[in-house]
């Protein structure tokens, strides 16, 4: 699993379907285990996490950030998947 695609707002979309993390499996990039919301105002200002995007896949952003830039990630970061 990795980064595929960055957006010009920094967002960054992996190739998972969101819908095989169920329970208590999680995502960590760049070192950092992020949480899932349901959109960016489930999330404090400047807090990292992970959502489900309109076509089914695991996106990583920042709330009024660039998680491509604040995390360090570009296309080819990896993407664990685990329970930590």
């Amino acid at each position: 699993a990795e980064i595929i695609y960055g957006d010009h707002y920094g967002n960054a979309m992996t190739g998972l379907r969101a819908a095989t993390l169920d329970g208590g499996r999680q995502i960590r990039v760049a070192g950092r285990v992020l949480p899932r919301a349901r959109t960016f105002s489930d999330m404090p200002q400047g807090a990292a996490f992970w959502y489900e995007n309109s076509i089914g896949l695991v996106e990583i952003s920042i709330n009024r950030g660039n998680a491509m830039a604040e995390l360090g990630m570009e296309i080819g970061t990896v993407v664990e998947v685990g329970a930590w």
